[in-house]
C-alpha cells in the first residue's frame, strides 16, 4: 500500500459499492412497486416499498460508515429501472441478489475483519443477511399470491420482517420495536 493511501481503503471501497448496490436496489424496488400497483398486485407491492425502505436505510447505514472511517460517499447519478411484469420482476431480482452474492461470497466482509474493522465488517453483515431476507420475501411473493402480508422495517438500520413475527425489538441493533414502520 502507499504510505497516503487510508488504511481502510479497500474496506471503504468495499462499503462504497455497497452503498451503491443499495441505492440502486432502492430505486428498482421502488419502481417495481408502481408496476405492481398497476397490476394490482398489492402484496407485491407492499413488499417492494419494504425493501426499497430497507435498502434505503441500508445506504445510508453504510455511506455513515464511510464518512466516520475517513472516505467519502457519493450515490449514482444515473439508475436505469428495468420494465417487466411484477412477477419478471420478482424472478429478475431474485436471480440478480443471488447471482451477486455468489460473486462475493463474504469477501468484503472478510477483508474488514482482515483489517480489524469490525465495524464495517458489521456493517457489510446487516447488509448480506438483509440481501438474503429478500430473497425468501420475494420468492414467497412469487409462490403465493396472497394479500394478507404486512411487513415491518426497523427505522435504525433496516431490517425486515413479515408482521406476524413482531418483536418487542429489532434482532439486529435493537431499536423498539414501537418504532417500526410498517407496510400493509
Amino acid at each position: 500500500k502507499h504510505a497516503h493511501e487510508p488504511v481502510w481503503a479497500e474496506t471503504l471501497a468495499d462499503l462504497d459499492a455497497c452503498c451503491r448496490r443499495k441505492h440502486v436496489k432502492s430505486a428498482q424496488y421502488e419502481h417495481f412497486a408502481g408496476i405492481a400497483d398497476t397490476e394490482q398486485r398489492r402484496d407485491a407491492a407492499r413488499l417492494f416499498r419494504a425493501m426499497a425502505l430497507s435498502e434505503r436505510l441500508q445506504e445510508n447505514y453504510c455511506a455513515g460508515a464511510i464518512v466516520r472511517l475517513g472516505g467519502n460517499y457519493t450515490p449514482p447519478e444515473r439508475i436505469i429501472v428495468f420494465r417487466g411484469t411484477t412477477d419478471n420482476n420478482l424472478v429478475r431480482s431474485i436471480d440478480y441478489e443471488r447471482r451477486t452474492m455468489d460473486e462475493r461470497h463474504g469477501a468484503e466482509i472478510d477483508r474488514a475483519m482482515q483489517t480489524g474493522n469490525r465495524y464495517a465488517a458489521r456493517m457489510l453483515i446487516w447488509a448480506a443477511a438483509n440481501d438474503r431476507r429478500h430473497i425468501i420475501f420475494m420468492e414467497q411473493c412469487h409462490c403465493t399470491h396472497t394479500d394478507s402480508c404486512a411487513y415491518l422495517v426497523c427505522p435504525s438500520c433496516g431490517h425486515i420482517y413479515e408482521a406476524t413475527c413482531c418483536d418487542f425489538y429489532c434482532p439486529s441493533c435493537l431499536t423498539s420495536g414501537q418504532r417500526f414502520v410498517r407496510f400493509e
